[in-house]
């Protein structure tokens, strides 16, 4: 799978996926843009391909294979939360590639009318249809921030989920939160991390298990995660999923996340020649 902290690597040939629309040179972008009470927002993938040949496609079978991947006119979210994901999605279903990105809406009475979002889920492959193998960094970063009129960000609340799986079977996840302030880990040491959800004094309080903490906090206020991909050998493929919420158990009130906040993420990939 992947390392949690960055590798740095010789024999770096060509950065093959770098953030926004640049020239000839730019190769991937993604962003999610998460405006409550607003209808806005994007979430692409593109690729150009280099002396490193990868492509994108949104089918293991690659036969919509592309350089540019783009979802337009994201919804407004609303606030959701993990025990959700665990009573009434299975990971099967969150990370699939035949499930569109509709699962996280939450539509009117009419049940057409798309009202909001409780969670982005985008799926997409990576494969190198070069002539050698490649390595790559993945790195989830915060592109732009906006508090609303209170000065209340949406990073606090903001969960990432990451699925990166060569196996079709296999669900390898990791969950991403900001640091919070510490509290005694199981070794003695400080921890950082937030709970996923509810806390461990809430779960004690209601009765029920405590759902954890997440697996990293953010690295900083403008990455939220910088992973190192292992070799991927010509004709290979790697599945991605990429989940985005605001936990609602934060504030502790569903739909109280601060209107009119935005926060967008882009996910950036190096590409290098093992």
């Amino acid at each position: 799978m992947y390392e949690l902290e960055y590798v740095k690597k010789k024999k770096r040939k060509k950065r093959a996926l770098i953030i926004g629309c640049i020239s000839t040179t730019v190769v991937t972008a993604l962003s999610i843009v998460a405006f409550l009470g607003r209808f806005v927002g994007t979430f692409t993938v593109s690729l150009d391909t280099g002396t490193v040949k990868l492509t994108l496609s949104q089918r293991s079978t690659f036969v919509d294979s592309t350089s540019f991947l783009r979802v337009d006119n994201l919804v407004p979210f609303q606030e959701f939360t993990y025990e959700w994901f665990v009573n009434d999605y299975s990971e099967d279903k969150i990370d699939s590639e035949y499930t569109s990105t509709s699962i996280g809406y939450r539509y009117g009475t009419d049940s057409v009318t798309v009202r909001s979002m409780r969670f982005f889920k985008y799926t997409f492959f990576v494969k190198n249809i070069g002539d050698t193998p490649a390595r790559y960094d993945f790195t989830i970063n915060v592109l732009d921030k906006k508090a609303d009129r209170n000065g209340q960000s949406l990073d606090s609340t903001l969960r990432v989920m990451l699925y990166e799986n060569d196996d079709e079977n296999a669900h390898n996840r990791l969950i991403f939160g900001k640091a919070i302030a510490p509290h005694q880990g199981d070794d003695g040491e400080p921890d950082y991390r937030p709970p996923i959800s509810y806390s461990e004094e809430r779960a004690e309080l209601d009765g029920v298990p405590f759902p954890g903490y997440v697996d990293r906090t953010f690295l900083s206020d403008k990455v939220i995660a910088k992973l190192y991909a292992d070799k991927l050998n010509v004709n290979q493929y790697r599945r991605y999923t990429i989940v985005t919420w605001l936990e609602g158990y934060l504030s502790g009130y569903e739909d109280q996340a601060p209107t009119g906040a935005r926060i967008k993420l882009g996910v950036e990939i190096n590409a290098y020649e093992d």
